[in-house]
């Protein structure tokens, strides 16, 4: 499998969605998770739901040592010790930080304070420093990105340090039919991303819909 894309989580709803488009815009996955079986099976859910899609399943630490481009979506609460296991594998490589921190507190979904008020992209960055790390992907809805048949729609707010790998993530964007980037530089702006996940989810459970971003006045 030739420089696949590696999703770390990626059984997950987000994560599954989005290795489904990728396989469908001709890009070759990896699915990772912490158990071996849970990956192969969602690999398996890849090649059917498209057909000749080059899909593999493998422990999450087994992904990100295979790739060079890795897509963090699991949940916010397995982070830190993942960060632990695999941040060494994770030197010189592009890492796409898919990951808010968001709890459900009753009816309402609440961004985690994180240190120095910092984003998880922020996060993964001080960890790994030498990782090319970017912040994208976090406002689209996961029940889109599984439904094949849908056409996608709103833009994907990429943040990062490395302007290079800004544009890297924003070429795999460009691979999604529907959606537009938005260079948003420096990672410190994927705060602010987190918050406004959360708030969507809110707007999806008042108004039981999915919503997505859409920011206007760019060309």
């Amino acid at each position: 499998m030739s420089d696949p894309l590696a999703f770390v989580g990626g059984t997950g709803r987000e994560g599954l969605g989005l290795a489904l488009r990728f396989a469908q815009a001709g890009e070759a996955v990896v699915i990772g998770s912490r158990v071996l079986e849970r990956a192969m099976a969602a690999a398996e859910r890849v090649r059917t739901a498209v057909p000749g899609a080059i899909a593999d399943g493998m422990t999450n630490a087994h992904a990100v040592r295979r790739a060079r481009r890795i897509v963090l979506t699991l949940p916010f609460p397995a982070l830190s010790s993942f960060l632990a296991e695999a941040a060494d594998a994770m030197a010189g490589k592009l890492v796409i930080d898919v990951v808010v921190p968001v709890t459900l507190e009753g009816n309402f979904f609440a961004l985690t304070p994180l240190e120095g008020a910092r984003s998880v992209g922020e996060v993964v960055q001080q960890t790994v420093p030498t990782a090319r790390v970017v912040s994208a992907f976090k406002n689209i809805p996961a029940a889109h990105l599984a439904n094949l048949a849908r056409w996608l729609e709103g833009d994907v707010v990429v943040c990062g340090d490395d302007a290079v790998a800004r544009a890297e993530v924003q070429a795999l964007v460009h691979l999604l039919p529907g959606l537009r980037s938005v260079d948003a530089g420096t990672i410190r702006n994927a705060r602010y991303l987190e918050a406004i996940t959360a708030l969507l989810l809110n707007l999806n459970r008042r108004h039981r819909t999915s919503t997505a971003i859409r920011i206007v006045g760019l060309r």
